[in-house]
């Protein structure tokens, strides 16, 4: 994540996840990293990988099953 840029981090965030699907390092099924993993991994606050994550559900890319996780979308 480039804190420069002029795109939010939550949006960066959702770019790298959405590029990880793309290219099957996140497959089908597959659960992705917990909110705060991805917190840790791009150095963002809570709401913020959370805002990310909703990005991602919104396009359909992922399913957020509340008390288990965040997982790439069987027909993505």
């Amino acid at each position: 994540m480039t804190r420069e840029s002029a795109v939010p981090p939550s949006q960066q965030i959702a770019s790298d996840l959405r590029q990880r699907i793309a290219s099957g390092r996140l497959a089908p099924g597959q659960r992705l990293p917990s909110i705060t993993m991805l917190m840790q991994e791009h150095e963002v606050a809570r709401n913020t990988a959370r805002r990310a994550l909703a990005i991602l559900e919104s396009e359909g890319l992922i399913v957020i099953v509340h008390g288990w996780g965040s997982f790439v979308r069987e027909d993505s």
